[in-house]
């Protein structure tokens, strides 16, 4: 049963050791690309999937996660596992999709990069940002330092690096098109976008209603039995679980720390190389140098605290895969173990898979490996990585979906019955008026007659434009969005229909449209006509890559967890 999983033992082992970041996800091992020449062999033809019918080989898959992930870390100044924020903003098949396209689109066209345009990428990135000149050595402590530790080579930054200028030199070309927009094209664009309107709207909240709601036994039942999805519980499982805190390695790790001498001047080369900006506070303030510094070594320490508390819990790990072998349909095997060893081992409260567990603080991987254990496979094949902790886990319980009896959601279903009649009040009620001003407008009465005889009071909006980005005024009563949409279809002294929405609904009439000062916009179409040549510059080159993607067959690319490149030691 766990025979796959314990031939892999000592890859995961070694995999988790060399990562020395706070989430410890498993990736592609970097340095397959140096062993290629002998890798080719270890996987069939079609094994890493086709592109346009050719197959892929293990090299290409490899070297296209590489450098995602190289270009990921140069445009933010972190690696794409560095953080919570990162991990969430980095999806590493979806990339490594388009970066395989890019790629043969540069070897279809024959797209030649010279040595002289590296180097002058390279010189850009790494200049002096007061003096703009070169540093040779943040270069150099950037492949020692940042490089080197992930297990990437000068040479495949460099090679990264000549497939970055070639795709921008794509991406130029697909983005030709939208450098052709006129000043007389952006002029009456600006205009558009700045004419202020003025507006009157009658909003129909649907709280405005709730009190009206008359609820009866027969009619909650009713709702309660025409609506049971809403009160089914979602499956939820229970696992039982050892955490290694990074907080009882800490004085491992300052010992490693200690031993670097040079630390500070490593730490200021990589504040001057990531610039001001990458260092912010809880609050989204730049730090000093100073703050940001001491920032970077706390991280520093904290990863090599976890990386200390990855060991442990992977020798753990591995005397409970034995003792799940000789006793497998037993639920409390790791708590048995923990004891054994006098180990605090605990239990979380079932959790859903949109929730996770409680009081834990834990990276979305542990719900995902949580959900996917089964009594035949019941602990995780490795530690997983928390905030601050290592965890081993291993299936308690899994809690099925049901539907709740009326009697225990009753209080739910008055609330939410309520709410819906609210709504359907605040509906008709904006019918109501619709079909008054349909009637009245055609007689010659005016918006606000109307609205008086069905006792609908409308309120003066301040005046805004398409360019407006709020409108404190409204904040939460209506979407300026859908506002700047019933404006800009309007005549003035023109009523739009009733408009429902989630929360009630609306009627807007516009009064006026002013236009934009001539001043104004002789002042601003210079830098306005840029940003929208930028803008349609993005586009093209976005539908530029969309038409290639359309015509590039690539299927069979594995998931990068399934790619089987992990099993190359």
């Amino acid at each position: 049963m766990f025979a796959s999983i314990r031939r892999h033992q000592k890859w995961l082992w070694l995999v988790i050791i060399v990562l020395v970041i706070i989430s410890f996800v498993i990736y592609f091992d970097p340095t397959y690309s140096s062993r290629s020449s002998r890798g080719s062999s270890s996987g069939r033809s079609g094994d890493f999937g086709y592109i346009n019918d050719r197959a892929l080989s293990r090299e290409e898959l490899v070297e296209a996660h590489q450098e995602v992930r190289l270009r990921f870390r140069v445009g933010t100044g972190r690696w794409p596992d560095e953080d919570e924020f990162s991990r969430q903003q980095f999806n590493a098949d979806g990339q490594v999709h388009q970066r395989l396209i890019l790629l043969e689109k540069l070897k279809e066209l024959k797209v030649h990069v010279t040595d002289e345009a590296v180097a002058d990428w390279i010189a850009n990135v790494f200049r002096d940002r007061e003096q703009g000149r070169f540093q040779l050595e943040a270069y150099q402590q950037f492949v020692q330092r940042v490089l080197a530790p992930k297990r990437y080579t000068e040479a495949d930054f460099q090679r990264f690096v000549r497939h970055e200028v070639g795709i921008q030199h794509l991406i130029a070309l697909g983005s030709v098109s939208g450098s052709f927009v006129t000043p007389r094209e952006a002029e009456a664009l600006l205009r558009k976008e700045n004419e202020q309107l003025t507006a009157q709207a009658v909003l129909f909240p649907a709280s405005n209603y709730l009190a009206s709601v008359t609820i009866t036994d027969a009619a909650l039942e009713q709702f309660y039995t025409n609506n049971m999805s809403r009160y089914r519980t979602p499956e939820q499982v229970q696992v039982s679980y050892v955490r290694y805190d990074a907080t009882n390695f800490l004085a491992e790790a300052d010992q490693q720390l200690g031993q670097l001498t040079n630390l500070t001047a490593l730490l200021q080369t990589e504040y001057q190389k990531r610039g001001p900006d990458a260092f912010k506070d809880k609050d989204g303030k730049v730090l000093s140098q100073e703050a940001a510094i001491e920032q970077m070594k706390q991280q520093d320490r904290t990863n090599l605290a976890l990386i200390a508390g990855t060991k442990k819990a992977t020798e753990f790990a591995q005397q409970l895969f034995d003792l799940y072998e000789k006793q497998t349909n037993q639920t409390d095997n790791l708590e048995k173990l923990a004891a054994a060893l006098g180990i605090q081992s605990a239990v979380t409260e079932p959790f859903s898979r949109s929730e996770g567990p409680k009081d834990l603080k834990v990276l979305d991987s542990f719900t995902e490996v949580a959900f996917a254990l089964t009594p035949e496979q019941p602990m995780a094949s490795e530690p997983l990585p928390g905030e601050d902790a290592m965890f081993v886990i291993a299936l308690k319980k899994r809690i099925p979906s049901e539907v709740q009896p009326f009697a225990t959601v009753r209080d739910k279903a008055v609330e939410d019955y309520r709410r819906r009649e609210a709504l359907q009040a605040a509906h008709l009620a904006g019918q109501s008026l619709n079909a008054a001003l349909t009637n009245g407008l055609t007689q010659g009465k005016t918006f606000e007659v109307i609205c008086a005889e069905v006792k609908a009071v409308p309120i003066n909006l301040p005046p805004f434009a398409r360019s407006t980005r709020s409108l404190p005024e409204l904040e939460g009563r209506v979407d300026l969005g859908l506002l700047k949409d019933l404006a800009g279809s309007l005549a003035p002294g023109k009523t739009s229909d009733f408009i429902p929405t989630r929360d009630g609904g609306v009627i807007l009439h516009l009064l006026s449209r002013q236009p934009v000062d001539e001043a104004r916009i002789k002042s601003e179409l210079p830098a306005f006509l840029d940003r929208l040549r930028d803008e349609r510059r993005r586009e093209a080159s976005s539908e530029w890559f969309r038409k290639e993607a359309d015509i590039t067959r690539l299927t069979g690319i594995p998931p990068f967890q399934k790619s089987g490149a992990a099993d190359a030691n």
